[in-house]
């Protein structure tokens, strides 16, 4: 944090000062063991989640109420669950095995 203030504190301070003021929840991510940290900042399954409700909602373009809708959503956002529920993620295996802690960074 010290040297980001040296190097972009008179450029940009009150982002700076924000940085600053939110570090522990920025940087929350190094907290947990390095094999899941990609999970947990990136945004490839928001990103996803996004491109299959528009895939599917944009075949029945017109919707008959806002509770079709709903239900619409319910429908992907449960088997979108289901499919990833069943995914095995890479570095969750050694957690639940016990061989990585929580406050680990490196």
């Amino acid at each position: 944090m010290r040297s980001l203030r040296e190097h972009w504190g008179r450029v940009y301070p009150k982002i700076v000062e924000r940085w600053e003021n939110k570090a522990y929840a920025l940087l929350a991510f190094l907290y947990h063991p390095k094999p899941i940290r990609r999970y947990r900042y990136a945004t490839n399954q928001l990103e996803r989640l996004a491109k299959e409700v528009k895939r599917r909602t944009k075949v029945g373009e017109v919707f008959c109420s806002e509770d079709a809708v709903e239900k619409l959503l319910y429908l992907i956002l449960s088997q979108l669950d289901k499919v990833w529920g069943a995914r095995r993620l890479r570095g969750f295996a050694e957690i639940r095995m016990g061989s990585y802690h929580a406050c680990q960074t490196q």
